[in-house]
């Protein structure tokens, strides 16, 4: 399986390649964010995220490549019905133009192209940390909400899980609602 626990990937040899040549970089391994980057991306994880990424060149005489890749992993979310914890499943993928601008900076940083107006990734470094770029993927995919299951009963007015405690549901619980003060239109007919 995966031995590695880092998105770090070494472009050297591509970069040493001669543009339009067919090389690329292959890399892939398990990436565990840490607390403060989940946190800032306001995801909870079941476990690391599982990531591949392929880099080639565009075939272009310039230091421009295509990176794309995918990203996978168990998102952990709240049941927006009982607000239990419902793990879900998700699998992201990308495609991104780089370029590269030697710098001193080993980051990777998203910038528009104005050339092409959309968006690609600078790096300046042979040594790339696709570490950002994959839990924001991951996290864009994340979806809003989830159920832990079609028919969950959710939260009594108690805040009781209906779903333990079904003898705990009041008529209020059960979807019984006051009559709509609209219900008296109802026969209204309307001349055109």
């Amino acid at each position: 399986m995966f031995a590695r626990r880092d998105a770090l990937v070494n472009l050297a040899s591509i970069l040493r390649s001669a543009p339009g040549s067919d090389d690329e970089v292959v890399e892939e391994g398990l990436l565990e964010p840490g607390d403060e980057a989940l946190a800032a991306d306001d995801v909870r994880l079941e476990g690391p995220l599982s990531w591949s990424l392929v880099v080639r060149r565009t075939g272009g005489d310039d230091d421009d490549f295509i990176v794309d890749g995918t990203v996978a992993g168990t998102a952990v979310l709240a049941c927006r019905r009982c607000l239990e914890d419902v793990p879900v499943d998700v699998d992201a993928d990308f495609v991104y133009l780089m370029r590269h601008r030697p710098s001193d900076h080993p980051e990777i940083a998203l910038v528009e192209d104005e050339d092409a107006d959309e968006d690609l990734l600078e790096f300046g470094q042979p040594t790339v940390d696709f570490a950002p770029l994959l839990r924001q993927v991951f996290a864009i995919d994340v979806p809003l909400t989830a159920l832990c299951r079609e028919d969950c009963k959710g939260l009594s007015l108690d805040g009781v899980n209906l779903n333990e405690h079904p003898e705990a549901a009041t008529p209020a619980d059960d979807g019984a609602r006051a009559p709509s003060p609209f219900a008296a239109l109802e026969d209204l007919e309307l001349q055109d």
